[in-house]
C-alpha cells in the first residue's frame, strides 16, 4: 500500500475525520489489531466481536488512526494525535476504500472463484505470472468482504499484475466483491455442492458465482471449466471472449494423457489452435491439472512462452493443507488435505489417493463436510458409495463424527467409525510405520489438521 494522507482516507471511505492530523500518512490497514503495523489504520469491525473494544490495543501496536462507527466507544487513553474517521458501517467503508484505491492502478487483475480449487488455481496463476512480472496474490484465503478490500490495498507501483480470490457463502457476495475488483480476466473453476445449505441447488450456486462475469472488462477474458455444465449455462452473462478448458475432452484448451505417480502428475496440453506441449506438475491428481489449465491460458495470454510455462509448472508450490505430504517419525506418509472439503473435492482426493503409493497400505481418514444442510446425509452416503469403488486400494477407511455415519454405513470395505479426533489418534497409532500412507480430508471447521499435527509428533 502506498502512503495515503488521513484526509484522503476519509474521502475514500466516505467518512468524517473527527480527530487527528489530516496530513498524517497512513501506510497500512488491518481489521485484526494483533496484525497492525506501525503507522497503520485499524478497521473497527463489528461482528462476533466488536472491534471498538480493541482500539486501545491497536494504538499500543502502533496504529496511527482508526475507522470507527461508534463514537461512544472511543477510549479516553488514545494518544492525543490519534486519527479517528467516523462512518456508519466500517465494513462497507473499508470496501469503498479498497474499490477506489484499486481504480488508481491500471494493471491486469485476475479474479478467481468457484466451488473448489480457488486457492490452488490462484497460487498457480501467481506462480506462472511471477516468472516474468511482479505479482500480488491474495494472502492465504483472504477472499471475503474483509479480505478482498484488504488485498486491493496491498497494491503498489511495484506490481505488474494481481491475482485475487473471491469467495462467498450467499448470493450477492460475489457481485459486491467483483464490483470492487473490476478484473481484466476472470476464472470460474467449477460448480459443486459447497455451501449448498445456503442455496438449495447447484443452479443457484452457479448464478451466484456468475455474478463475477458482468464485472469483467468487456475487452477482457473469461475462463470457464467446460466440464461443469452449469458454467456453460451462465456463460451468457459475459459478452466478451470466453475460453473453455477441460480434462475430459476437446475444448479451447484441454489436457490429455494425464498420469499421476509418487512424483506428481504429467499431462499433454492441447489448444484448439493446434498447439500442444507436454507438462508436469509436482502435485497429485487430475483435479490439479484442471486447476493448472486456466493458469496456463492466462500466462500465455499475458505473454509467457511455452518454455516459461512448462518450467513454472514444474516448480509450482501451493498453500498448506492441500495434499501436503508429511513423513511421520515412524515412516508413515501423512497427507494433509484438510484445508476444506466438499463432495467434489472429496471425490477428487480419494481418486488421487487411490492412484498413488501402490506399495503402501493406504488409510483414508474422513471428517464431516460442512454447510450441506438437508442434503448432508445423502451427500455423505454418496461419498461412502463412491469410495467403495476404490476399496481394493484402501486398507482402511476411518470416519470421524456423527455426521459421517452415513458415509461409514455406505462404504463396503474395511472400515472403522470413531466419535472424535482423540479416538481417531488412538486408532491410527498402529499404522504410523513406513508401510502406510494416510490421507486426511474434512471441512475447514473440523480442523482435522490438529490430528495430523499430533500424529506427526508420534
Amino acid at each position: 500500500m502506498k502512503p495515503i494522507p488521513l484526509r484522503q482516507v476519509a474521502v475514500m471511505t466516505e467518512g468524517l475525520l473527527i480527530s487527528g492530523n489530516p496530513e498524517k500518512l497512513v501506510t497500512s490497514a488491518h481489521f485484526d489489531s494483533r496484525l497492525l503495523e506501525e503507522g497503520g489504520i485499524f478497521i473497527a469491525v463489528v461482528g462476533e466481536r466488536d472491534g471498538h473494544d480493541y482500539l486501545s490495543a491497536a494504538a499500543e501496536k502502533g496504529a496511527c488512526a482508526a475507522l470507527i462507527s461508534n463514537e461512544a466507544k472511543l477510549p479516553s487513553n488514545l494518544p492525543e494525535d490519534f486519527g479517528v474517521i467516523l462512518v456508519n458501517d466500517t465494513v462497507r467503508a473499508f470496501e469503498k476504500w479498497g474499490g477506489k484505491y484499486r481504480q488508481q492502478y491500471d494493471l491486469p487483475i485476475i479474479a478467481v472463484t468457484g466451488s473448489n480449487g480457488k486457492t490452488t488455481t490462484k497460487d498457480m496463476l501467481a506462480h506462472l505470472l511471477g516468472q516474468t512480472m511482479s505479482v500480488y496474490k491474495t494472502y492465504k484465503s483472504f477472499n471475503n468482504h474483509l479480505g478482498v478490500p484488504y488485498s486491493l490495498l496491498q497494491l503498489d507501483e511495484s506490481h505488474q499484475a494481481a491475482v485475487l480470490e473471491l469467495g462467498m457463502n450467499h448470493a450477492g457476495e460475489i457481485d459486491r466483491l467483483a464490483a470492487l475488483v473490476q478484473p481484466q480476466i476472470s476464472v470460474i473453476t467449477n460448480i459443486g455442492d459447497a455451501h449448498i445449505e445456503y442455496f438449495g441447488s447447484r443452479q443457484k450456486i452457479a448464478l451466484a458465482k456468475g455474478e463475477l462475469l458482468p464485472h469483467t472488462a468487456e475487452d477482457g477474458l473469461v475462463l470457464l471449466n467446460g466440464d461443469s455444465p452449469y458454467l456453460r449455462q451462465i456463460a451468457h452473462l459475459y459478452t466478451g471472449r470466453i475460453l473453455y478448458y477441460s480434462v475430459q475432452g476437446p475444448a479451447d484448451l484441454w489436457a490429455e494423457e494425464i498420469r499421476t505417480d509418487e512424483r506428481g502428475t504429467s499431462f499433454l496440453v492441447r489448444f484448439s489452435s493446434g498447439e500442444s506441449f507436454t507438462a508436469a506438475l509436482p502435485l497429485f491428481g487430475k483435479h490439479n491439472v484442471a486447476n493448472a489449465l486456466p493458469a496456463i491460458a492466462v500466462a500465455k495470454e499475458l505473454g509467457l512462452t511455452t518454455e516459461q510455462v512448462k518450467a513454472a509448472l514444474a516448480s509450482v508450490r501451493i498453500s498448506a493443507m492441500r495434499f501436503q505430504v508429511i513423513t511421520a517419525p515412524g515412516g508413515a506418509l501423512l497427507i494433509n488435505d484438510a484445508y476444506n472439503a466438499s463432495p467434489a473435492s472429496m471425490k477428487a482426493a480419494i481418486e488421487t489417493f487411490a492412484e498413488i503409493y501402490p506399495t503402501r497400505r493406504k488409510v483414508l481418514v474422513l471428517g464431516e463436510m460442512l454447510e450441506l444442510g438437508a442434503e448432508s446425509a445423502r451427500l455423505h452416503a454418496e461419498i461412502g458409495t463412491y469410495t467403495s469403488l476404490y476399496k481394493e486400494q484402501l486398507a482402511l477407511v476411518l470416519t470421524i463424527g456423527e455426521a459421517t455415519r452415513p458415509l461409514y454405513d455406505a462404504y463396503q470395505g474395511e472400515k472403522l467409525h470413531v466419535s472424535n479426533k482423540a479416538e481417531a489418534a488412538a486408532a491410527l497409532r498402529d499404522v504410523l510405520d513406513a508401510g502406510h500412507a494416510i490421507l486426511f480430508k474434512a471441512s475447514r471447521g473440523v480442523r482435522l489438521e490438529t490430528l495430523v499435527d499430533e500424529l506427526a509428533q508420534e
